[in-house]
């Protein structure tokens, strides 16, 4: 097999498979959707050879498959807000992205990307070969676990936080409109991957387990975890979730912690404003709006809950964006 050439061009490399238009401004490029898709588009920000940053919305008329083959090692970090991506490689099970951050890990085989018909896809995505990270940790005298060797020890509680979800929503902004100097591009980069090893680095002072999980137990509140991050905006109530995790209320709660780290109607109410911050930043709705479509009748209710998870205020945020 031949290989694909992301390292230079990112998704450029698959536009050029499937025939997308392209229009470059120095390190910007955007890429028009051909017939066989439906009004969308990828914009893109490579501030370096071997590092990019995109974004995209768009909707495929026909099922979509694309085979990445690089010959370096590198990340893919994804944030899902809506749509079907699933990723295959061969001797791994296949792996459809669920919403909010999601990592892949390419060691230079095969990655096939599968996207679905007929359903709108948006997401954010970073591209970063290990040939980069090498040098940024180099330029900036860091020593610190950020390469892609190191990233085989990240799981997803590890990649999937809300301060992770501020970043790459400053990326998602910073790349629709091309507002951000290239240099900026590189420090979030950065940050990202050290948030990702602080994250792992932090396991150590959680406090053991309440309860031993068994295995089939895992894969049922992995089930949950799932359906909670899928749509966390209708979540099924208490009593459905005990029915779809086979567990009586309290078994479910001790579980959840015990797996997770963190309580159930926590990490609930975690994926809710994650979707949150992903609506702010839609300018057309309102606060309010965005409050009641988050369970909250009350928007200084909503408010207090955003800035509990994320530290900064619903208002805060969209003005720090310019929204």
């Amino acid at each position: 097999m031949q290989y694909t050439n992301e390292f230079a061009l990112g998704w450029g490399a698959m536009a050029e498979h499937l025939g997308f238009k392209t229009r470059r401004n120095g390190t910007y490029s955007h890429y028009d959707i051909p017939d066989i898709w439906d009004n969308g588009w990828i914009t893109q920000v490579t501030p370096v050879e071997g590092l990019h940053i995109a974004s995209a919305w768009f909707t495929a008329k026909e099922q979509i498959e694309y085979t990445m083959h690089t010959k370096e090692p590198c990340l893919w970090v994804f944030c899902i807000d809506n749509g079907s991506l699933t990723f295959t490689r061969q001797g791994v099970p296949s792996r459809q992205l669920s919403p909010f951050t999601q990592l892949i890990i390419s060691n230079g085989k095969p990655l096939r990307l599968n996207i679905a018909a007929g359903e709108p896809v948006c997401f954010t995505s970073l591209l970063i070969f290990d040939s980069w990270i090498e040098s940024f940790l180099r330029a900036n005298s860091i020593t610190y676990p950020i390469r892609v060797s190191d990233a085989r020890q990240w799981l997803p509680q590890h990649v999937d936080t809300p301060i992770v979800m501020l970043v790459m929503e400053q990326l998602r902004w910073g790349v629709r409109g091309n507002r951000l100097p290239p240099p900026a591009y590189l420090w979030k980069t950065g940050e990202l991957l050290c948030l990702f090893a602080h994250e792992l680095s932090q396991e150590h002072l959680k406090k053991p387990r309440r309860l031993y999980v068994t295995w089939e137990n895992e894969q049922k509140l992995h089930r949950i975890r799932e359906l909670i991050d899928n749509d966390p905006l209708n979540t099924p109530n208490t009593e459905m979730l005990c029915q779809l995790a086979e567990m009586g209320e309290s078994k479910l709660r001790i579980a959840f912690k015990g797996l997770y780290g963190k309580p159930l109607y926590a990490y609930i109410r975690e994926a809710v404003m994650k979707r949150a911050m992903q609506l702010l930043a839609y300018d057309e709705l309102s606060i309010k709006n965005i409050a009641t479509l988050c369970g909250y009748e009350n928007p200084a209710k909503f408010t207090a809950a955003f800035k509990t998870v994320h530290d900064i205020t619903p208002s805060e945020f969209r003005k720090g964006f310019g929204l």
